[in-house]
């Protein structure tokens, strides 16, 4: 069931994933509550009204980046952490095909006049971040507003929100290769550090929630890079399942991993 307002237009029609996502989770229970506002309304995605998403004030207030995201409310009702965790992996995965650009907004799309920064997938249009994707992403499916400064998020330790469906404190996951992979589950969030040691990037951890073509396990995140998969074919810029090999830049890179949905 595609949730109609993320789903975004693909940058990169030609290309064929050879990977996919698989839920255990019935789709009545794990989506519910989408086809409610403001979730139903892809105009509703920002602090401000649609109508002043390109106004002179945002720019001056947000440049570049457009307007903050909304942090959306829990759902009305509590659900297990296996449906918390693939509720979670269900928005990210209605954001494929989602190009990447430094905003906050998955529907923000700036007109030719609008200050814009560079990015290396080159297009102006639609767009997030690691970051941003990853905090939008929680904040649609569970109500949780993590910060999305990739800094500030990769250091967090304690949900900025107590709540039913989140824990009172984040769980950090640290060791080798084998560790993280033996450990993490569907929704955990792992931080990558850049050539020079600082953390730099950020993704979703798929689990058993991700299906496809290879043995190494497999992600979710918004990249400016190219990674091959399976067939090696670059994988396009922006929200993609890539794969987490044991060789690749995100293991190598790995600082942490964060469980944001305790058991």
């Amino acid at each position: 069931m595609p949730l109609e307002p993320l789903y975004p237009v693909d940058v990169a029609p030609g290309y064929r994933s050879p990977y996919d996502v698989r839920f255990a989770t019935p789709d009545s229970t794990r989506l519910a509550g989408f086809d409610a506002w403001p979730w139903n309304d892809a105009s509703a995605q920002a602090v401000v009204a649609a109508s002043e998403w390109y106004t002179a004030d945002t720019a001056t207030r947000w440049g570049s980046w457009g307007p903050r995201a909304r942090a959306y409310p829990a759902p009305s009702r509590p659900m297990d952490a296996t449906t918390a965790r693939e509720r979670v992996i269900s928005v990210a995965a209605a954001l494929i095909g989602l190009d990447y650009q430094h905003h906050h907004v998955p529907a923000w799309n700036p007109p030719p006049t609008w200050p814009w920064k560079d990015v290396r997938s080159g297009r102006r249009g639609p767009g997030l971040d690691c970051s941003n994707f990853l905090g939008f992403v929680f904040s649609y499916a569970l109500g949780i507003d993590l910060p999305t400064g990739i800094t500030a998020q990769a250091e967090l330790h304690r949900a900025p929100v107590e709540g039913r469906l989140r824990s009172p404190r984040v769980a950090q996951i640290e060791g080798g290769y084998d560790d993280l992979v033996a450990e993490a589950k569907p929704a955990d969030i792992v931080y990558v550090r850049s050539d020079a040691g600082a953390v730099s990037h950020a993704v979703l951890w798929l689990g058993t929630c991700g299906t496809g073509l290879g043995t190494a396990p497999l992600v979710i995140d918004a990249h400016g890079a190219s990674v091959l998969d399976a067939r090696r074919t670059p994988i396009p810029a922006g929200v993609r399942i890539r794969p987490y090999r044991r060789a690749g830049w995100y293991a190598r890179g790995t600082a942490w991993a964060h469980r944001i949905i305790a058991d």
